[in-house]
């Protein structure tokens, strides 16, 4: 009995251990830093927005941290592909090493993991362990590896520039011109019409939030929107709406402000909503998550379903662009 219990550890131990460590080392790409001649992996240095820490890291290897964070890893792969590809363009656009202005304010970091100060999500393998739990990390791991592997070196170019290579969540129907979220009009970021994304849990979201607690976000007295429903007038107004239908201006109480801004003070998913005011509560139903330009996340998912490539996609959400290797790459597609 002794006998079969020791067996049967060591195999629960060989099952729930050894097994899994094996099938990661299986599943981890070759060191591609000096493949065929070329020089070595660009570093690229990454703020730790949370710590202040800046550590330095091949830029194959950021990716893939970028795409574990930024993406489901129950995507379709070529979405996450997409996703590999965007967050290596939007990297070597701000890499020193490659002409970028890297972190302003900051001389001795590339790109801040900070979303609200212009950079994009990152996380560590550690990271990713203890988010995932450990049965799930090596499978969502590995898909996160595959994509960053298989698009190796890849980046997205208009006229030989890498681009701004901006993204969100979920669209809701349509993506949105640049300029009509922020100032610059560029030729590769204009709204398409984007069916793809229906089976994101962000299509429609309804937020309540008080009255009172608007005047606070806008720096209002208490009672001022009150007053103004009392006197029949409206105490928030959507002055004007971007061709997809986001609010560009909104009036709250005699102050305009952007929808960006409004989204943002008010923890909003995104500039698409409708609201109804019921005495002291603002009731907002929003459809989509983020500011919209770019490529929709669940939109690449959804093409990706479809059959769709990740060039397909990322034509798709970004116009007249390229799909370029840079010098030191070798890729498979």
């Amino acid at each position: 009995m002794r006998r079969v219990l020791v067996v049967f550890v060591l195999g629960l131990f060989f099952v729930l251990v050894l097994l899994p460590a094996i099938i990661v080392r299986g599943c981890r790409y070759e060191d591609t830093s000096n493949r065929g001649g070329h020089p070595a992996s660009p570093v690229v240095r990454v703020l730790l927005h949370r710590t202040g820490e800046v550590i330095a890291l091949p830029l194959e290897e950021y990716v893939v941290g970028v795409v574990a964070a930024e993406m489901p890893a129950s995507f379709g792969l070529e979405a996450l592909k997409a996703q590999a590809v965007i967050a290596r363009t939007f990297a070597v656009a701000r890499m020193k090493v490659f002409g970028g202005q890297g972190v302003p304010g900051r001389s001795d970091a590339d790109v801040t993991t900070d979303i609200w100060a212009g950079g994009q999500s990152w996380m560590s393998k550690a990271e990713a362990r203890k988010a995932w739990g450990f049965f799930s990390f090596y499978g969502r791991w590995a898909r996160m590896e595959e994509a960053a592997r298989v698009t190796e070196g890849l980046i997205l170019t208009a006229d030989g520039v890498p681009i701004e290579a901006v993204y969100h969540s979920t669209c809701g129907g349509a993506t949105e011109n640049s300029e009509d979220v922020w100032q610059e009009a560029l030729p590769y970021l204009r709204g398409v019409t984007c069916d793809w994304c229906a089976h994101s849990p962000w299509m429609r979201r309804e937020t309540e939030v008080s009255v009172t607690g608007i005047e606070q976000a806008f720096g209002l007295g208490s009672g001022v929107l009150a007053a103004f429903a009392g006197q029949g007038r409206p105490s928030l107004e959507i002055v004007d709406q971007t061709p997809s239908g986001r609010a560009r201006t909104v009036k709250v109480g005699t102050t305009l402000v952007r929808g960006l801004e409004f989204r943002r003070a008010l923890g909003l998913p995104s500039a698409r909503f409708t609201f109804t005011v019921s005495g002291s509560t603002v009731r907002f139903i929003n459809s989509g998550y983020g500011h919209g330009v770019g490529l929709c996340q669940y939109g690449a998912d959804g093409m990706a379903r479809a059959g769709k490539d990740f060039r397909e996609i990322l034509a798709f959400y970004y116009t007249g662009t390229e799909v370029e290797a840079l010098p030191w790459a070798g890729t498979e597609n």
